[in-house]
Parts: structure tokens; C-alpha cells; sequence
């Protein structure tokens, strides 16, 4: 295998790349189009080694290893801590090497979860290395934004925030598909040994295709307007994010963290409590879902088009969200198929608004050189949010409450958030105006 490398515009790849070369990727120059692949390759690797616990947690109850709500916790050790280390690495992308902050994220994650086969049976252990991996992931998405920020024009940023979205989808399948195949073979303990391995080879990977980025990113600006701007200060940014309306946006936000990742972790469970499906059959049924949920990061963008304000965009989805919450509680359950289709309609129209809220917005904040900032505030609340709400999603489902219960709490999740958003609308369109 031959690496990446930079000169210019000039990258010599490996001779498969040969067609992608030629086309960029679809953007203007050969640069961009090979940078947007290796971050594209490095976040797409972090979902392998972090939806994995999700895949071996049907084992995990039904084997006894752990509670329901002892796995849930484990869960949201890795959101809440992914979600604080956020804060951290969106202001620490905006002032060192990005290049080196993936590296290192990638890297850790990869070694947290190979260290976790030696510790297998210990609760604490899993409970404190799944944590750090959410530290380490969370070296990775804000300082990717921060590179689409200094490298792309504003006619590239959208384009690169939608291709970049894929990753989630696709990573989701890459995870399950690792855990599935694993798990025919082996215990689950060799799904985080084999992941871990996979992603340490990828944090390499980055760290020689990326070995001639520049220190001073050049941004591929159409007019001196578009370039990003030097960093406002602080407390400039806590009013731009009053006046535009994100500070009330991190309810919403919250709110789509839990219904993509609460829900897509709860799936494999789901079948296999109340359809009596095997672990590899509850998997393989919800790598379904990925598939489709491919297809929601384009559906934001062709909605974007006609709305022309992301948040407005988000509320519709959000409310489409809510819509097959409420035919999964009333007709959805009487079978296996329509509850995947209900929940397949959910994570799709979260990762609509994943793009919109968690991609673009950050972006606009290009011409105040705070992208990585905002980009890291923005994914924090979504996952310290998600972690909170998780917790109490393993408490109703040991208690007594159920899976109606768990989604009734989902359905006015929906339901507050589409309004919060609605109202941000106006705020936001005056500022992206600006």
C-alpha cells in the first residue's frame, strides 16, 4: 500500500486511486479531494471502535456479564466523556496541529479498545477504558471541521460537511459488520481486540498520508471575503452565539444526539428481547439500517436547498422523527419489520439533522476563526446530552417501565425539540445573512 502525499496540487497515489485522482472527489483540485479522503478514512474508522459495545450488548445481558443498566452506564461513560472532551479539542483545534490531534485521537481509541480484551470481566475496567476512548475520540471531529474551515471555499463547505456526514452511516456498518463476523468465530471479548487493531493501523495511515500537510493551512477562498478569519475572542463568541440562536439550539441538539445514538445502541437489544433473535441475526437485521440512513445526509441537502436555513430544515426532520415514534408505539411492535422501518426512519432523519446542526452550523463561524470551537461545543452537547438521557433509558428498561415507556420518553424528546428549533429559525436566518 502507497500513502498520500502532499506537494501543491500534485498527489501521487496508489494506481487504484487512479479515477478518483482525475475526478477529485467532485472537488476543484486534487488537494482537497485527497485531504477530504484521509478525513473521511479517520473519522469513518472511529465508529468501529465505538458502536461496538452497542453490537456485543445483547451478549453482555444475556450472558449475565452485565445489567442492562450496568451496560447503559458503560454507554454513557463513553458519550459524557466523548462530549466534555469536546469542549476541549474544538478550542485546542483552533490553535494547534489538527493533523496531530487526529492522529492522537485515532490512535488512543484504537489502543483503549484493544486493552479492554485483557479486561474482559472487570466492570470498572471496561467502564474506565471506554471512557478514555471517548476523551480520545473526541480529538478527532472538531479539528476535522477546523480543516474544512481553512481549507475549502464557501462553495466546498457544504459539499465536504455532506460527504464527510457518510462516515456515520457507513462507520455504523463497518462497526456491526466487524462485530458480526467476529462474533461468528470468536467470544465477544476478540470484537474490541480485532477493532482496536483496525483503527491503530488507520491512525498510522493518517499520520504518513498527512505527513506534508502544512502547518499554515492555505483556505481555498473564490474571494478574499470567504477566507477564514482570525479567531474573535471569547466573549465576542458568546454573544454571536446568543444573537444567532445556537444557545437555544443545544436543546434540540441534545435531543438528536439521544435519537441517533440512544436508539441505533438499543436496536440489537430491542429484537432480541421481544423478537427472540440471536445476537448475529439482531445484527445483521440492524446493519439494515446504515444502508439506509446513507441516504439522509443527501435528503438534508436537497431539503436545505429549498429552506436555505439549516435549522428550519432540522425542525422538518424532526418532526418527521416524531411521526414514526408515534406508528412504532401503536402498530410498529406487532412485528420485526415494521419496528426496523419505524426505527430506520428515525436514525434517518437524525442523521439529516446530524449534517445540519452538527456539520453546517459550526461551518458558518468560518469567518470568525472559531469553526473548531463551536464545531466541538455543538458535539459535546449532543453527546453529554446523549449520555444523561441513556442512563435513564437502561433505568426504565430494568425498573419496570419497558420499551413503551422508552418510547413515549423518545416521542416528546421529538416533539420539544422540533419546537425549540422552529423558534431558533428566524435568529439564525438573520445571522447566516450577515
Amino acid at each position: 500500500m502507497r500513502f498520500l502525499y502532499y506537494n501543491g496540487d500534485e498527489i501521487n497515489t496508489a494506481r487504484g486511486f487512479t479515477a478518483m485522482k482525475q475526478k477529485n472527489f467532485g472537488y476543484k483540485t486534487a488537494y482537497n479531494g485527497q485531504l477530504f479522503l484521509l478525513c473521511w478514512i479517520a473519522y469513518f474508522s472511529t465508529y468501529i471502535c465505538r458502536l461496538n459495545f452497542s453490537a456485543v450488548m445483547p451478549d453482555l445481558i444475556s450472558d449475565g456479564v452485565f445489567t442492562q443498566s450496568q451496560t447503559a452506564s458503560i454507554s454513557s461513560a463513553f458519550f459524557i466523556s466523548y462530549g466534555v472532551g469536546q469542549l476541549f479539542s474544538g478550542v485546542l483545534g483552533d490553535k494547534i496541529s489538527a493533523r496531530l490531534l487526529i492522529f492522537a485521537g485515532v490512535l488512543a481509541s484504537g489502543l483503549s479498545n484493544t486493552i479492554i480484551y485483557f479486561f474482559f470481566n472487570s466492570y470498572t475496567a471496561i467502564m474506565i477504558l471506554w471512557a478514555l476512548n471517548g476523551i480520545a475520540q473526541a480529538l478527532v471531529w472538531a479539528p476535522i471541521l477546523k480543516l474544512a474551515g481553512d481549507y475549502y471555499s464557501e462553495g466546498e463547505k457544504l459539499k465536504f460537511g455532506v460527504d464527510i456526514s457518510t462516515t456515520v452511516p457507513l462507520g455504523t456498518l463497518a462497526s456491526y459488520g466487524v462485530s458480526l463476523v467476529t462474533l461468528l468465530f470468536a467470544p465477544w471479548k476478540y470484537v474490541f481486540l480485532i477493532s482496536g487493531a483496525i483503527v491503530i493501523a488507520v491512525a498510522v495511515y493518517w499520520y504518513v498520508g498527512t505527513h506534508s500537510l502544512k502547518k499554515t493551512p492555505k483556505a481555498k477562498a473564490e474571494s478574499e471575503e470567504e477566507k477564514p478569519g482570525k479567531a474573535v475572542s471569547f466573549g465576542k463568541l458568546g454573544k454571536l452565539i446568543l444573537i444567532s440562536g445556537t444557545a437555544a439550539l443545544m436543546i434540540p441538539i441534545a435531543i438528536q444526539g439521544t435519537l441517533k445514538d440512544s436508539v441505533t445502541q438499543w436496536i440489537p437489544t430491542y429484537l432480541k428481547n421481544q423478537y427472540g433473535m440471536g445476537t448475529s441475526l439482531s445484527l445483521l437485521l440492524t446493519m439494515v439500517l446504515p444502508i439506509v440512513n446513507v441516504t439522509g445526509a443527501y435528503l438534508a441537502k436537497e431539503l436545505n436547498k429549498k429552506f436555505k436555513n439549516e435549522l428550519a430544515t432540522s425542525a422538518a426532520f424532526f418532526g418527521i422523527a416524531a411521526v414514526f415514534l408515534i406508528v412504532l408505539m401503536t402498530v410498529g411492535k406487532k412485528s420485526a419489520l415494521l419496528s426496523l422501518i419505524c426505527m430506520a426512519g428515525i436514525t434517518n432523519s437524525m442523521f439529516a439533522i446530524n449534517v445540519m446542526l452538527i456539520t453546517m452550523v459550526p461551518l458558518h463561524y468560518s469567518g470568525y476563526g472559531r469553526t473548531g470551537t463551536v464545531g466541538g461545543l455543538l458535539n459535546a452537547v449532543a453527546y453529554i446530552g446523549c449520555g444523561l438521557l441513556n442512563i435513564g433509558a437502561g433505568e426504565i428498561l430494568e425498573i419496570g417501565g419497558g420499551w413503551s415507556m422508552l418510547f413515549i420518553m423518545w416521542l416528546v424528546l421529538a416533539a420539544a425539540a422540533a419546537v425549540i428549533t422552529i423558534l431558533c429559525v428566524r435568529p439564525w436566518k438573520k445571522f447566516i445573512r450577515q
